[in-house]
């Protein structure tokens, strides 16, 4: 597949609906996203590049479980035991996410053979601080430049 079908794949909703969805759900939303972004550039890497599907399954773990907890978390006293459960699980789920970001990072990257400065180059900035929304926000872009020049 060459780097045009690649992003065309990837491109999957607008960032703003992903924003959104991932709220309503508790984060849920974005362990299905990441599970078919990362089912989408495996397919175009080789055995050592691609994304641990352990990462994904440990991201989906953690996203089910900490919504789960999120209700009694927000009904419990002040102080309560399980307000320590959830910021450990939240923690650790956010984690799961910057490393998920930097992995599809460095693989769109290394697909697209981009170096910094050009336009499909992925920042760490950006992916550091808004994750899988900037990616969304990325592919999308990469897919209306493509556009514009057909």
């Amino acid at each position: 597949m060459n780097n045009e079908e690649l992003v065309g794949q990837l491109k999957s909703q607008s960032t703003w609906r992903l924003f959104f969805l991932t709220i309503i759900t508790l984060g849920i939303y974005s362990a299905h996203y990441i599970y078919r972004q990362t089912k989408i550039m495996n397919h175009s890497l080789n055995g050592g590049h691609k994304i641990s599907e352990d990462l994904v399954k440990f991201i989906f773990v953690f996203s089910y479980v900490t919504a789960i907890i999120t209700i009694p978390y927000l009904f419990a006293p002040e102080g309560h035991s399980i307000e320590t459960l959830y910021d450990l699980l939240d923690l650790i789920w956010g984690i799961l996410i910057v490393i998920w970001a930097f992995k599809a990072r460095n693989r769109m990257n290394m697909l697209l053979s981009a170096v910094k400065g050009q336009p499909h180059w992925f920042h760490g900035l950006w992916t550091f601080l808004f994750t899988n929304l900037y990616f969304n926000f990325k592919i999308n872009k990469l897919n209306e430049m493509k556009k514009s020049k057909e």
